[in-house]
């Protein structure tokens, strides 16, 4: 049977973004520690307990689970060692059946939890409760394939006791916080031509620390450092410390970091709590809150550091819903600067869905003028549904290849314009209700949505455009590549001039007309890119001659440069 957690007394925190629901290894020495892990929520379709509820917590050993197939311990079938099943946590595969239906047959073999490893390379994902998720009474975790593999190997040396479920009051002394309590920067990748000095972006400071065990700590404190190419650019603590009571919490303001210039790269931001106890559980006093300056990127979900590509991990979509547009907000005064070009996100499909392969699969990437007008989130304005979006730029992207997981990244027919201070979404839509847009489970935006009180990750359904989305915690994994406007500028501006050279052929003499453009020199160049020819303009001349007698025959490139620093180019003919 379970065993009884809550020792001293059962503490509980308000609101469940400061709800600690942990995977910890307790022993023997070489397991312990926090490990990542996803979990079944009754919200989802499950029967399970709630584990945000310190009374659901379980702390048992580790039991494998066998069902005799050929893949064996992925728990489709009846268990073959129920025996040793029965009042211990079940621990098996992802792979080959629904989730729902592993852990209903750890249940029937008698264990209390059911431990998921993922059969892939990287963070846990979420579960569907499929079709027996609802018969589910026993808490129902997954954690990651390099994880699970450690402590299946270390059941082999003798029996492994973990702890599944929110901590607050198992622990004696437990201070710490969590990634919905801590303040970082707005997004994780900034460009930088939106943020060239402290005027134009800055980080503020903090976060909310919490006492989940069941001794009153005193003389707690906060720091926060931010270190940028192994040099430390910023060092701060709280200057009082604060005695924060078992079950409370206080806030711990640190100055904003912000730098007179800022070049590009990755920024390390680490914070940390300490006080005078020894802390019980410690993994959770120092979190990372990193964020990236870059050339042209932006977006929320973190960025792998050799890739430059969006961390993400499944996916998400309403339910019951065929249209599914998975978006994040923008609006900056200088907006102008910058242009999207490409957007780059992940899908995955359904286990359900009649064709498992994502080749072929369409998705529309698009920029949307969200138009309702406000000030922030409490202002009466705004409302949900969005009442106003203007799509601006739409592309259809289709996968090259069966790519579950797989950044990939979609292009703009032409760079888009955008306007300082307006509200724009950069969405990925797709119309396929077997089809997942990719997430980033280690990002949380909750104390940043409640500092700065604007719209983070708003999506469309077949209900209309929710500003909210699935909250400021489920971040998409939707990176946005930006290029300099000065170059969008250009370039429309070139598209624009218009002269003409004639005759071509010519014999002697060719006529350059100007347009009406204003132009200081002219060139003609031969095919190699010499000069064959060059001739000065004055000011205000419409039109001039270019004297080609002599000149071999062949085609050369007239080139003319504006007085604005833009050339122009035309391809003539010379022919004696």
């Amino acid at each position: 049977m379970k065993k009884s957690l809550l020792f001293v007394l059962a503490v509980v925190l308000s609101g469940s973004v400061t709800s600690q629901v942990i995977f910890s290894g307790e022993s023997p020495a070489s397991v312990q520690g926090s490990y990542d892990l996803t979990f079944a929520e009754p919200s989802g379709g499950w029967g399970v307990p709630d584990l945000l509820d310190p009374a659901n917590a379980v702390l048992d050993t580790l039991v494998q689970f066998f069902d005799g197939s050929a893949g064996d311990s992925l728990g489709c079938t009846a268990a073959v060692n129920a025996a040793s099943l029965d009042g211990q946590i079940a621990i098996l595969y992802r792979g080959d059946c629904q989730f729902g239906t592993k852990a209903l047959n750890a249940q029937n073999a008698g264990a209390i939890a059911c431990v998921i490893i993922n059969n892939v390379l990287g963070a846990p994902v979420g579960m569907a409760p499929g079709n027996d998720g609802a018969s589910v009474t026993i808490p129902v975790v997954m954690i990651g394939l390099s994880d699970g593999n450690d402590l299946i190997a270390e059941m082999q040396n003798g029996p492994v006791e973990v702890f599944i479920g929110n901590k607050t009051g198992f622990y004696p002394n437990d201070v710490g916080t969590v990634p919905a309590r801590i303040l970082r920067a707005e997004q994780y990748v900034t460009p930088a031509l939106i943020a060239q000095n402290a005027t134009e972006f800055g980080v503020e400071m903090g976060a909310w620390v919490y006492n989940y065990g069941f001794q009153n700590q005193t003389n707690v404190t906060l720091g926060a450092t931010v270190d940028f190419q192994g040099s430390n650019i910023y060092n701060e603590i709280n200057a009082t410390p604060v005695n924060i009571a078992a079950g409370d919490s206080a806030f711990f303001a640190l100055p904003t970091f912000s730098q007179a210039t800022y070049d590009v790269g990755l920024y390390e931001v680490q914070y940390s709590v300490l006080s005078d106890s020894i802390d019980d559980y410690s993994f959770d006093n120092s979190l990372r809150a990193d964020f990236v300056i870059s050339d042209s990127l932006y977006g929320h979900a973190s960025l792998d550091a050799f890739t430059l590509l969006p961390n993400t991990s499944g996916g998400f979509r309403p339910s019951n819903s065929t249209t599914y547009s998975s978006c994040i907000h923008f609006r900056d005064p200088n907006a102008s600067r910058i242009a999207p070009e490409a957007i780059t996100f992940t899908a995955v499909k359904g286990a359900n869905a009649a064709d498992p392969s994502l080749e072929g699969e369409p998705v529309l990437i698009s920029v949307q003028e969200y138009n309702d007008q406000f000030t922030d989130i409490n202002d009466p304005n705004y409302v949900n549904p969005i009442g106003s979006i203007n799509e601006i730029a739409s592309t259809e992207y289709f996968f090259p290849a069966d790519l579950p997981g797989t950044p990939v990244t979609a292009d703009f027919d032409q760079p888009v314009p955008l306007q300082d201070g307006q509200r724009y979404l950069f969405c990925v839509t797709t119309f396929n209700p077997d089809l997942f847009f990719g997430h980033d489970p280690s990002m949380d935006y909750v104390l940043n949505q409640n500092n700065y009180l604007q719209p983070l990750f708003p999506i469309q359904s077949d209900n209309g455009w929710n500003p909210n989305g699935f909250g400021a915690d489920v971040v998409p994994g939707v990176t946005v590549h930006m290029i300099d406007a000065a170059f969008l500028n250009l370039k429309n501006e070139k598209l624009a001039i218009e002269m003409s050279v004639y005759p071509s052929p010519s014999s002697n003499v060719m006529n350059v007309d100007f347009k009406g453009h204003e132009v200081n020199k002219l060139e003609l160049l031969n095919l190699t890119g010499q000069t064959v020819i060059a001739q000065s303009v004055e000011s205000g001349v419409a039109k001039t001659k270019l004297d080609v007698n002599g000149i071999e025959n062949g085609v050369y490139i007239v080139k003319v440069y504006l007085t604005n620093g833009m050339t122009q180019t035309m391809q003539v003919v010379v022919s004696h």
